[in-house]
């Protein structure tokens, strides 16, 4: 009996212990150790998670100490349609012995509110984010959650994210440094932008055949173009950044109202563009009963819940495209004119909604053609449609009177007009690509084409290539007295100074918070280039107006450096005019010190 005891406890124990391992090695790889040598990780492997029934505080989570749950891989941070909270806890170390500047961002756009908590050892601190977030109060005005992640020398942080959306939970999350993270940032919004600039070109061209032709097939693809734009622009968080952002809780509402209305007017295009009212009267019929059917669904998704908007969104999307693939598939059976090329695009799509949905499930790995994959898809889809509404067109030209060749050329004029216009629009987005938002300067990609042409011309010709750095003095002052409204407003008043006494073929722009870069070509005089400095800082620390009729001046210091057609390139330029810049800088500090001023 004492022998059984006693192996009873010795089992104990060791199962005791075995649990305790297994705890400890739950919390190792719940902790991220970042690297200077690298700039993106998926927090994913590193991530705990905790459904929550009830909206707690981050106190009284903490209180209660609920046990979390380990995520292996993508899957296990896609939690669907739920109605509860969903609590997120990272560990992050900083091993290094430098101040790092980091971006933590959900892959997934459509999260309604994102609260991230940063604790500390000493303090913690909130942000807030999310789709249903007016932009003024989220913590970086961004189409994803975001959040800035400062990492002082030797910190541990635990990042505690409560996740509150009524569509569905993908909480996938990466950490990114900033430059990775813009640089990603100006990518995608690069082919979103063209992603939406073509749909906007498509919706146009087909309204202007309808009101040419009077056909009605070119309006219902219109209609349905613009469903299904105003939803994709609501679920990728570029409507709520730029234009709807007053809506709140009800911008996923918006969601479901688009695609619900983009089933509705596909069903409608389908019927018209196969004329199954002609070739299959019984799939005519069994569409018109859905079509009913997604009427009353669009009245339903105005008054329901959100959440079960939502659901019956998903439900009605998804028969809508099976149908109308299924209808397409029996047209072609029946030798329907343009059914093939209608079934190829449908196929697009539902391909690239597949690749998307794979992705988020964690089957597939991420990137541009798997985040993107529902755009693709739907963009290659409109263009298949597009192509077969140009071939039914140029059919019906053939059937009719020689006075519709007329016509024909009154629309190729008008697609050239609109080619011309996508070409325009493309062309700005290109500049908008290299200029800051804020001051109209050169951003940091638009002044890295220009340095390398304009050294590319000084080793082809000789002439030498010159640039000032200028970082602003006593600005913060302004920022905290005036508030950052006011600190933007003299940023835009130095940019529009320095673009003054720039010349023409001189490039100025505005290389990051308060730092600005002048970048000339053709002088070589020391004296002339140190006029243009001493009339730069002039002009600079002249006082400036603000809109409250509050005066303020800010001090610059200026770097110089030179390259004289010998190969240097623009980073070592930078180099050179920083390192002069901070000499000048302490050089000023050292002065105000000397005459018992604080310094700037």
């Amino acid at each position: 009996m004492q022998a059984y005891c006693l192996s009873r406890n010795t089992l104990a124990r060791v199962l005791l212990l075995l649990v305790g391992c297994l705890l400890c090695w739950q919390e190792a790889i719940a902790s991220l150790s970042i690297s200077p040598d690298k700039s993106r990780y998926s927090l994913t492997p590193h991530t705990q998670f905790l459904h929550s029934d009830e909206s707690l505080a981050l106190d009284e989570l903490l209180a209660r100490n609920p046990p979390f749950t380990q995520a292996e891989d993508k899957r296990d941070l896609n939690f669907g349609y739920t109605p509860d909270d969903v609590w997120l806890r990272t560990r992050i170390e900083n091993p290094t012995q430098q101040s790092r500047d980091w971006i933590v961002a959900f892959e997934y756009p459509f999260l309604d509110h994102v609260t991230l908590h940063v604790v500390r050892e000493h303090f913690s601190e909130q942000m807030t984010s999310g789709s249903a977030v007016p932009k003024s109060q989220r913590a970086l005005a961004h189409r994803q959650p975001v959040f800035p992640l400062t990492l002082a020398p030797g910190e541990t942080v635990t990042l505690y994210a409560q996740v509150s959306a009524a569509g569905s939970k993908m909480l996938n999350v990466n950490l990114l440094s900033e430059q990775a993270f813009y640089t990603q940032n100006d990518r995608h919004n690069f082919w979103l932008a063209t992603y939406f600039g073509m749909l906007l070109a498509l919706g146009l061209y087909n309204v202007m055949l309808f009101f040419g032709l009077k056909e009605r097939v070119f309006l219902y693809y219109s209609l349905f173009a613009l469903g299904f734009t105003v939803a994709i622009l609501t679920f990728n968080g570029i409507g709520t950044l730029m234009f709807w952002s007053i809506l709140g809780d009800n911008t996923a509402r918006l969601v479901a109202i688009g695609f619900t209305f983009a089933s509705t007017m596909g069903t409608l295009f389908a019927q018209s563009f196969l004329n199954t009212q002609h070739f299959t009267p019984r799939w005519h019929r069994l569409l018109s009963y859905f079509r009913g059917y997604c009427i009353v669904a669009l009245l339903a998704t105005l008054i329901l819940p959100i959440q079960p908007a939502l659901r019956l969104m998903d439900i009605t999307g998804f028969v809508a495209a099976l149908l109308m693939l299924i209808c397409g598939v029996y047209c072609v059976s029946q030798r329907v004119p343009s059914a093939r090329l209608f079934v190829l695009a449908w196929s697009l799509f539902l391909v690239g909604a597949c690749v998307f949905a794979l992705r988020n499930l964690g089957i597939l790995p991420a990137n541009f053609i798997t985040l993107h994959g529902i755009q693709i898809g739907s963009a290659l889809e409109m263009l298949l449609l597009s192509f077969a509404l140009a071939a039914r067109f140029n059919k019906l030209k053939h059937q009719k009177e020689r006075a519709q060749a007329e016509m024909l050329m009154t629309l190729k004029r008008q697609e050239a007009v609109l080619e011309q216009k996508v070409a325009d629009r493309t062309r700005a987005l290109e500049h908008l690509a290299s200029r800051d938002v804020l001051t109209g300067l050169l951003n940091r990609n638009g002044l890295t084409d220009c340095a390398k042409k304009a050294l590319r011309r000084s080793q082809r010709t000789g002439q030498p290539v010159a640039l000032f750095m200028l970082d602003l003095d006593r600005f913060k002052p302004v920022n905290d007295q005036f508030g950052h409204e006011a600190g933007d407003f003299v940023l835009q008043q130095v940019a529009r100074r320095i673009g003054h006494l720039a010349r023409a073929h001189d490039h100025a722009a505005r290389f990051g918070g308060d730092e600005f870069i002048l970048l000339i070509e053709g002088i070589d005089d020391l004296n002339t280039l140190n006029d243009i400095r001493h009339r730069l800082s002039a002009a600079i620390r002249a006082p400036i107006k603000l809109p409250c009729d509050e005066r303020v001046s800010v001090d610059v210091s200026i770097g110089m450096s030179v390259s004289h057609a010998d190969g240097k390139s623009l980073e070592c330029l930078m180099r050179e005019a920083d390192g002069q810049m901070y000499d000048e800088k302490a050089r000023q500090t050292d002065s105000s010190a000397r005459y018992g001023s604080a310094p700037s």
